[in-house]
């Protein structure tokens, strides 16, 4: 009764919080932008394809704290606002931790890149600059650091983290079934080894290399420095102060925040920092008119696929077969529509939800064309879902490939008999009756009759790719194995088309339906009602919430367990706890 009246009450005052929200909003009068106005942006965000439009969804319940992601589609449309509005002198790039994967971050610099075609300033200061935040920053027209702060320059590293020693103190054996031939499909490693493969020691090597690759090009061209020094950097000073930084070319000085104000009000002409006019992100995306819609009769739909790829529903933040689904339905039977572009940004997961919406792609491109945009990931079943594609655009530093698939069963006999003291017994009226329960292994038979499973889903997944990129299965197997590709090893391989971003995909894509400029972007699925968001949110699992949120940042290990007990059955995923950093 004493939860139930304070779960009661925690429900009650947030529904009051909402409600008071939403009539206060009511009453908000338009922003107006003054002019000569900074548009000030802050890197030490997290980064989706998209994010909820939804006032209260980064909000924590339990800390009260807020998250606020930002998304790539929202970061596109408010710089090309910004680019042709007379009220915007130029853009603060304010700090240096962004929290995205690489792709995302060549986008997100892509889009500056185009900002800086307008012959506005973009200046940069944090105390703080990691490689990501250099990568960002490089192409700034200047970027200062505390004098106090660091810059981090030190090459990547991947990182996968090995579970078999944990699993065999807890007593858990995890049963898994690669398909045959899948010496590179890593996604088990964790379960199986307490050290990593040859195999994915080599894909790891290579994948890394050519992200650093495109680190070493894009920095270099913008900082005037050679690769080679680039690298001798990087051994020499792995954490280095500022002034050793700029000393070397990386940053343009150092600087505290009143003298980085007074350049500004060098650059803006303003008549002291007090007169400076910042405005926030949030605040100028409420300044104008967020439908830039053209032609009603012509349209591009977008459809935003990100996170594992699961069977039903699925949210904003994963995959639903159901959902995804439904919308690539509500592109194809839309007669406004002329072509589809699928934004993919995934590492796969239910081979089953991956089939189911292969299917609705591939009767999509009878009717229209199709483009798939892969963004940091677009790996196994995010792979499976794009290559009946028209046209495959990724970036250079995209995760893709990782053709394969395994299935992954937990058992529990030493945890149960051994450490619990627990037996049970069962009944069954076939030989296989009970295969698949938790408190025993898995027999030779058994494992051959799922094995043949597993082989036959890699086998269809394997004709899925030969007939949507025009290669025999044999080719495909070579590419496959469960073998990551970065997307520019992709590209030489024939797994990619075109090597851009989601506006070169659009951009494909409207050449493809033959359109003119006149045309409209709207982007599938819908997102869901703030309120009905936020109530569900509520009645989640509280007790997930408040363990989550004291680990903070080693959090990320729950969502691994969690993970782990989803993977139960036939996966197509890249799935290791793989950070590139």
């Amino acid at each position: 009764m004493l939860l139930a009246t304070m779960v009661g009450i925690i429900l009650l005052v947030f529904l009051s919080f909402v409600v008071l929200l939403s009539f206060a909003s009511l009453s908000d009068t338009k922003v107006i932008v003054s002019e000569n106005s900074i548009l000030k942006l802050d890197l030490n965000r997290v980064f989706y394809e998209r994010v909820e439009d939804n006032p209260f969804a980064s909000i924590n319940p339990i800390s009260g704290q807020t998250n606020n992601g930002l998304g790539l589609n929202q970061i596109r449309e408010v710089l090309k606002q910004a680019k042709s509005d007379p009220k915007i002198s130029g853009i603060y790039l304010n700090g240096g931790i962004p929290m995205a994967g690489h792709a995302t971050l060549t986008e997100f610099r892509n889009a500056l890149v185009d900002f800086k075609e307008s012959g506005k300033f973009i200046f940069g200061y944090t105390e703080l600059l990691t490689q990501k935040g250099l990568y960002i920053t490089s192409i700034a027209d200047s970027t200062l650091v505390n004098p106090e702060g660091f810059v981090e320059w030190k090459g990547l590293s991947a990182s996968v983290s090995y579970y078999q020693e944990a699993l065999n103190k807890l007593g858990l054996k995890p049963e898994v079934l690669r398909a045959t031939g899948n010496k590179f499909k890593s996604a088990v490693e964790p379960y199986l080894r307490q050290t990593m493969s040859d195999e994915n020691r080599l894909q790891l090597d290579a994948l890394i290399g050519s992200v650093w690759g495109t680190y070493l090009e894009d920095i270099g061209a913008a900082r005037n420095i050679s690769k080679d020094n680039l690298n001798a950097l990087a051994d020499d000073y792995a954490l280095t102060n500022p002034e050793i930084a700029h000393k070397n070319g990386l940053i343009d000085g150092i600087a505290y925040y009143d003298e980085v104000l007074d350049v500004l009000v060098d650059k803006t002409g303003a008549k002291s920092a007090r007169r400076l006019k910042f405005i926030g992100f949030e605040k100028y995306r409420a300044s104008y008119d967020t439908d830039r819609s053209g032609s009603r009769d012509n349209k591009i739909a977008v459809i935003i696929a990100q996170g594992d790829i699961v069977g039903g529903d699925g949210g904003e933040y994963s995959i639903g077969s159901e959902r995804i689904s439904k919308a690539i339905r509500k592109a194809r039977n839309n007669e406004d529509v002329k072509a589809v572009v699928l934004r993919v940004n995934s590492p796969g997961g239910s081979a089953l939800a991956s089939e189911v919406i292969w299917r609705e792609m591939d009767l999509t491109r009878q009717e229209k064309p199709v483009v798939a945009s892969m963004g940091d990931l677009a790996a196994s079943g995010g792979y499976y879902i794009s290559c009946y594609a028209d046209t495959i655009v990724a970036h250079p530093n995209t995760i893709t490939g990782s053709i394969g698939a395994f299935g992954l069963f937990m058992t529990g006999e030493e945890l149960m008999h051994d450490k619990l003291g627990i037996n049970i017994e069962t009944v069954s009226t076939n030989k296989y009756g009970d295969l698949g329960t938790f408190d025993r292994a898995l027999t030779d038979s058994e494992k051959a009759i799922l094995i043949a499973s597993v082989d036959k889903i890699y086998g269809t997944f394997k004709e899925r790719v030969a007939t949507g990129r025009n290669m025999s299965i044999e080719m495909v197997d070579s590419l496959g194995q469960g073998r990551v590709w970065s997307g520019k090893d992709a590209l030489d391989r024939g797994l990619v088309d075109v090597l851009g971003g989601l506006d070169d995909a659009i951009e494909i894509a409207k050449n493809m339906a033959g359109l003119d400029d006149d045309y409209s972007v709207v982007e599938y699925p819908k997102l869901e009602d703030p309120i009905a968001r936020l109530i569900k949110e509520l009645g989640g699992d509280i007790e997930t919430r408040m363990i989550k949120n004291k680990l903070g940042e080693f959090s990320r290990y729950v969502d691994l367990l969690e993970k782990t007990k989803s993977m139960q059955g036939f996966q197509t995923r890249l799935e290791y706890d793989l950070v590139i950093d």
